[in-house]
């Protein structure tokens, strides 16, 4: 892509890049890899990525396969395009990966372990509780 296009993108190409966003940070939120989503779509990962990249658009006869595989309608994808002309903003904060990432790990814990562990972090949102 040359620098003119990155500087003024097309319509199309804002579009793409939304949609590619959008569809990146519904997969974080299910705890999908890549790869999982890939496979659920009989596409390879290369191809994934330069969907949530917004190299590549989307095509429309894709669209509802991978609306069903990430729990949502079609139209969810487009939802906030018009706000996407402006600075990127993630709508998936850090937070719910960093909570999706320590459930993931509690899998390894024994229960003595995940026991203290959750009567820990209670006690910390106990500490920052205003009152």
């Amino acid at each position: 892509m040359s620098a003119a296009m990155q500087d003024n993108p097309t319509t199309s190409a804002l579009a793409d890049r939304h949609v590619g966003r959008r569809m990146r940070e519904r997969r974080v939120q299910r705890g999908l890899s890549l790869a999982e989503l890939a496979a659920a779509l009989g596409i390879s990962v290369q191809q994934a990525r330069k969907y949530e990249a917004g190299l590549n658009g989307i095509p429309a006869a894709r669209l509802p396969e991978l609306a069903a595989a990430l729990g949502v309608s079609p139209a969810w994808f487009f939802e906030e395009l018009e706000a996407a002309a402006g600075p990127y903003r993630p709508v998936l904060p850090t937070r719910p990966r960093m909570l999706l990432d320590l459930v993931r790990t509690t899998d390894d814990l024994p229960e003595s372990g995940l026991t203290a562990l959750c009567e820990a972090a209670r006690a910390l949102a106990a500490a920052r509780a205003p009152g």
